[in-house]
């Protein structure tokens, strides 16, 4: 959340934090899934594995289309 809140609030200093923050929101939800897998919740396993397939595309586009 720091790092979401610099890059809001300072555009050209934090440029780049938002993709740091992306790439551990994903990550945040994959462990969340194999948690919620774990305790026998599996439809909010599969929200959570989505959302963290779904950050992680962002992810690689942003980073590729920043790049490219």
């Amino acid at each position: 959340m720091i790092s979401s809140s610099l890059s809001l609030a300072y555009p050209d200093t934090y440029r780049d934090s938002y993709k740091i923050s992306q790439f551990f929101l994903g990550f945040m939800f994959l462990f969340s899934g194999i948690s919620e897998f774990k305790a026998n919740r599996k439809s909010m396993a599969i929200i959570n594995f989505s959302v963290s397939l779904f950050t992680f595309f962002v992810f690689i586009f942003t980073l590729v289309v920043r790049t490219g």
